[in-house]
Formats: C-alpha cells, structure tokens, sequence
C-alpha cells in the first residue's frame, strides 16, 4: 500500500466524530489529486430524498507553484445543479460530464445496504490513474461510518444519543464562534424547502428539551411495542420538522432534545410551537393522541454544558406542572419570577 494512502487511512480513523471525520476524508482525497474540488454530501430522506453538501475543498496551484487550499467556498451551481437532478444515478459509482473543464465522479458511502453519504470529485485531470485508491479510501470510509453511526446514534430512532450530545454541544459552540469572528452567517437554502435561517445580533443557540406527556400510561395500557413505535414515529416528525443543521438527539426514555443554530428567540418558539402542534393533531396507530411538552433556554458561548440542560429542564417542568401541551423558554419565566434563575442557584459551576 502507498505510505501516502496508509497514513490518510490512520489520520481518518483516528477520529471518533462523525463530522471530523468528514473533514478529515475530504482532506485526504485532495491531497491524492492536485488541483482538484472535492465535497463530501450527507443524504436526506426527508421532506423528499436528496444530497445535502456538508463541506467542500478546493485545491489549486497559483502561478508561483503553491498550493491554495479553500474550505467550505461551495460546489459551482452547475455541479450542484447535475447532483440536485440526478439523485436516483448517484446511487452508485458515477462518472459524468457537464459544461465546464473538471472531470467529475461520484461516490456513494452507503451503510447496511443504504446510501448515507456520497463525494463528489472535481478534477481538471481524469482521476483514473489514483481510481484504485480512492476505491479503497471509500470502502474505509463505508466501515468506519457503520462503526460511527453505531456509536452516535440511538439503535431505535436514528438520532443522535446521550453520549454523543456533549461533544456535539461543544462542536457546534466553536463554530458558533468561529464564524461570529469572521463575521459569517448561518443561513443557507435547503432542497427539502424548508425557509431561510439568517443571523443576527438577536440570534441564539437554543437548546430545547421535548418529553412525551403521560407516556408511561401508554406503555402501561398499550405495552412497550407501541410505546417504543410512538418514539420512532416522534423521531420522525423531528427530522421532517426541523432543519438538518439542528442537532436532533433522544436524551434517554422518552425525553429529546434539540440544539438549535442561532436564530432570533421568537422564531425558536415559532417552530417549537408549530411542532408541538403537529404532533397534536397527529394519530399514533393504536394509540391515537399523544401530546408533548417543552422547555427551551438560551446557550451562549460561556455557559457551561450542565447549566445550559438545566435551565431548558427548568423550563420543561414549568411546562409539565402547568398544564402539559405548552412550552415556555427560561430566560422569559426568569424575567417574570417564576422560575430561579440558574446562576443563582450553580453559582459554583466552573464556566468555560
């Protein structure tokens, strides 16, 4: 095996997050082809089934030699245009032309006889001559993902579990700050139609914590088949309802959580509440109607992980003691005293 491609395959799989691991993919692809685009895609089912451009980088040489490496500039509208309109052939290994000067070949990642991810290749050169380890590449990447996917992800609803929460918490507060420093916005469009989220200085990261009321009678008179059927039912409707960049998790039995990237406080109850809604006038077979009740609280870049999940449960039990079906955010039940603000009460708490 090359030393090149044996050390691109120990640096990837040292990583043990799925979106570092990403990058770390893409890195390695683009230092095997010179002057070359490539994206990695994460592939959605939900409203309709498309890929979804996680990261891109594009590596060229200036006139004096030297290697320019760019990350996340975006594909050219024309590659992003063929992969929007041609999902069905991207299914599998996938070499084609379009109106530029690139060569352009696609690679499915799939997991258990499913497609998950793809990498999309743009060279100026035909990447046939490193095809053979690119392949080998892909397959490393189809085991790990698996290898990934079970360890971040609940067996029952596919969202991400407890454990991986803290982590992905943490990630998301660093780009958080990252891209506030460079002066970036969030927003960006998105196949599944769902609307714009864009920035500003009255935009949050919110994390919102969802728990199913009275679901322990509907496993009482029920049994725990329907039971766990309404949690992946539950599941579902999140992932249809809230955008990709939203990190979905079941926290544990019957309670989720969802962390938000920033958006202004009244578009976080908007959505919260519409879901809330949805999921009242939905029917659970056999169970029929489930309600659901919801606390949420702000996350800023100095609050500690604990304090954070504290306040949105503070949040939620407000919810549940004062007639379930409902949601209410912490910092407004602060302001009118009927909740303890946190600092007061964990003001030992070590903060970043």
């Amino acid at each position: 095996m090359d030393d090149k491609i044996f050390e691109s395959i120990v640096e990837m799989t040292s990583k043990r997050d799925s979106d570092e691991f990403g990058i770390s993919i893409i890195a390695s692809i683009a230092e095997l082809i010179p002057d070359c685009i490539v994206a990695l895609f994460t592939c959605i089912e939900h409203p309709k089934a498309y890929f979804k451009e996680l990261t891109t980088l594009s590596v060229h040489y200036d006139d004096k030699g030297d290697k320019e490496c760019l990350w996340n500039i975006g594909l050219p509208d024309s590659i992003k245009k063929y992969i929007d309109e041609n999902f069905e052939k991207l299914n599998e290994l996938s070499v084609y032309k379009i109106d530029d000067d690139y060569f352009h070949t696609f690679f499915p990642i799939t997991i258990d006889k499913k497609v998950e991810y793809g990498i999309n290749i743009s060279s100026k050169e035909s990447i046939t001559p490193q095809l053979n380890s690119l392949l080998a590449i892909i397959k490393v990447c189809q085991n790990f993902y698996a290898i990934l996917a079970s360890s971040e992800k609940d067996s029952l609803t596919g969202l991400y579990n407890r454990k991986t929460y803290d982590q992905k918490l943490s990630m998301l507060l660093r780009k958080q700050q990252n891209n506030q420093l460079n002066n970036l916005t969030w927003g960006q469009s998105s196949n599944s139609g769902t609307e714009l989220r864009y920035t500003n200085n009255q935009s949050f990261t919110w994390l919102a914590i969802i728990d199913i009321d009275l679901f322990k009678k509907v496993n009482d008179k029920y049994g725990h088949l329907y039971g766990d059927e309404v949690l992946l039912l539950l599941s579902q409707l999140m992932q249809q309802s809230f955008r990709q960049n939203d990190l979905l998790f079941r926290f544990g039995g019957e309670e989720f959580v969802i962390i938000f990237e920033p958006i202004p406080e009244e578009k976080a109850h908007f959505v919260l509440n519409k879901f809330r809604q949805l999921v009242e006038k939905y029917d659970f077979p056999m169970v029929g109607k489930v309600t659901i009740s919801i606390g949420y609280a702000k996350v800023t870049e100095s609050d500690h992980p604990k304090s954070v999940f504290d306040n949105a449960d503070k949040a939620l039990y407000y919810s549940k003691e004062n007639g379930r079906n409902c949601l209410h955010n912490y910092e407004s039940l602060v302001e009118q005293s009927l909740v303890v603000n946190s600092i007061v009460e964990e003001g030992d708490i070590e903060l970043f």
